[in-house]
């Protein structure tokens, strides 16, 4: 019997990490597809001649579906068995539909701007229905030890991935003079093909037993808003939906600033959004081992500090050079709040209550990513003009808006491994206070210390 055990541990611990190997492929593929989608789909519209307002509903709306349907998944997944089918169902979907996407350009249409918004809606919500069933899976397969280290070098492939394609796809839409919107077609229809690709490779993935036998849970979602200011978890997700709010603020408007007033080509544009990709893809491990050491939440609470004053920086200067230090500073920053928080979210909540908690997290992120595109771009235009662009009211009213959200991420309970202990350098960048604190008493100890 205890030889049976044994062998089918071994079995399963090769089957869990034969499908983390396989996640990396699959997304990989799959970014090329969610990276031209981040990367040009505000461009595209603002190809499509996209007035202000249009532009900060059509990036917050898909967010907004994206979490619409989240909220209605536990419920819709409280039975099933396999989350594959589920996983493939979501996936092709997505693929599909940046069929229309690709088709729209043909139109000549005064709406196409609202088609685009509506194909980028269903795509969204398409991609947001097997978004809480991918954490909950992957919580499962991957151990708590090996979280920070797996996800960051996860991240780091695919962020290679999407960084060298969309440098491509710039390229060919700064040189194919004339045809932006016909290279825009051919972007699409790249990630049709990518996602769609990947989206089969879930068949190969495996199911541990635990997974398919677990109790599910839907709690009710009135409970999770009531632990918003009284739990870590719900602080956390509180703090986490308004710095993505006050970010979405402005997120929208810094391709507009660099393609309409800075003047900045396809080429240039890709680079500086991309760069913090690149600074991602080189931090990532070392913030997946700090995480490992120090928990979750002590990293977050020094990035979110860090990204709180970063729209200042394009207030007072254009220069392409010192805007690409800034984003250098912004994949520091927001690619380890993306892995952290990703990490703290799957580790804070019981296996029960993960796939509703990460849906209901989901759920009101998307609603503040959508709040703050659309008062953006509702807001944006009659804020106070103190500069020659527009855009720097906005910037500056997005940088004020993060403080709130900084000042709840330093009030969540720190779940540090224990008997973690930091050196010098370590103390001063993740618990000032702790440094400030013993050097004060050292002085005050040093000046009443009696001679002897």
């Amino acid at each position: 019997m205890k030889k049976m055990e044994l062998a089918t541990e071994v079995i399963d611990r090769k089957r869990r990490l034969a499908t983390m190997r396989l996640s990396v492929l699959e997304g990989l593929i799959a970014m090329i597809a969610i990276g031209f989608q981040q990367t040009f789909y505000v461009p595209f519209l603002n190809a499509l001649g996209a007035s202000p307002l249009q532009i900060g509903i059509g990036a917050g709306l898909p967010a907004l579906m994206t979490g619409l349907i989240q909220l209605g998944v536990p419920r819709w997944l409280e039975h099933t068995k396999s989350y594959k089918k589920v996983m493939f169902f979501g996936t092709f979907i997505h693929g599909l539909s940046f069929i229309p996407l690709a088709l729209i350009i043909y139109l000549h249409s005064p709406l196409s701007v609202w088609y685009a918004v509506a194909c980028m809606a269903v795509s969204a919500m398409a991609m947001g229905f097997g978004a809480g069933c991918w954490a909950d899976w992957m919580g499962h397969l991957v151990p708590r030890r090996r979280r920070g280290r797996y996800f960051g070098n996860r991240n780091r492939i695919t962020n290679i991935t999407q960084l060298g394609m969309s440098v491509l796809a710039g390229y060919m839409l700064d040189h194919v003079v004339g045809k932006t919107l016909l290279i825009f077609s051919f972007i699409w229809w790249l990630g049709f093909l990518a996602r769609t690709g990947s989206s089969f490779l879930f068949f190969w993935h495996y199911e541990p037993a635990a997974l398919q036998q677990q109790p599910r849970q839907s709690s009710k979602f009135r409970d999770f808003c009531s632990d918003l200011f009284t739990s870590s978890f719900g602080k956390f997700s509180l703090a986490f939906a308004l710095i993505n709010l006050a970010a979405n603020f402005s997120g929208p408007f810094f391709t507009l600033y660099m393609l309409n007033d800075l003047k900045l080509t396809y080429l240039q544009y890709a680079i500086l959004t991309l760069t913090p990709s690149l600074v991602t893809i080189l931090t990532m491990t070392l913030w997946g081992r700090l995480c490992d050491r120090f928990g979750y939440v002590i990293p977050m609470r020094l990035q979110v500090t860090g990204l709180m004053g970063l729209p200042l920086v394009w207030i007072a200067t254009s220069n392409f050079w010192v805007l690409i230090v800034t984003q250098i500073f912004a994949g520091l920053t927001w690619g380890g709040l993306t892995l952290t928080s990703f990490n703290y979210s799957i580790t804070a909540i019981e296996s029960k209550n993960r796939l509703s908690s990460q849906s209901y997290l989901n759920f009101i992120v998307s609603v503040c990513i959508f709040l703050g595109t659309t008062l953006g771009g509702w807001l944006g235009p009659h804020l106070p003009v103190f500069t020659s662009s527009q855009y720097h009211s906005i910037f500056l009213f997005s940088s004020l808006m993060r403080i709130v959200p900084v000042i709840i991420f330093q009030t969540i309970a720190e779940d540090s491994p224990p008997k973690t202990k930091m050196n010098t350098l370590e103390r001063f960048f993740f618990d000032p206070q702790l440094n400030l604190r013993v050097g004060f008493d050292r002085i005050i100890v040093s000046k009443f210390r009696r001679p002897i």
